[in-house]
């Protein structure tokens, strides 16, 4: 071992960094599921786009299940809407 090795409780060798990594990806998770209320302003565009992203992710999964969702607020649509019912945002109706 060189120092810059850990093991795991299940035995797998991790470098540090590769620890340290995990550790900021975890923390960042953490912070951002758990409300981010008055989230530090250098962190609101990594917000936005993670939002976006799980929104386009849920919608993925949704559509494959025949289920619509507003793209703005991710509120259920109805069958056939043009409008969301929530928010009002335009979402099409081609269905």
């Amino acid at each position: 071992m060189d120092g810059n090795e850990l093991f795991s409780e299940n035995g797998q060798e991790l470098k540090l960094s590769d620890e340290l990594e995990k550790l900021y990806r975890d923390l960042g998770k953490e912070y951002y599921e758990g409300g981010f209320e008055d989230p530090l302003p250098q962190l609101l565009g990594y917000f936005d786009k993670i939002t976006k992203l799980r929104n386009e992710l849920q919608t993925e999964q949704d559509s494959a299940e025949g289920l619509r969702f507003c793209t703005q607020c991710g509120c259920e649509l109805e069958k056939g809407a043009v409008f969301c019912g929530n928010c009002g945002c335009k979402v099409g109706g081609n269905e």
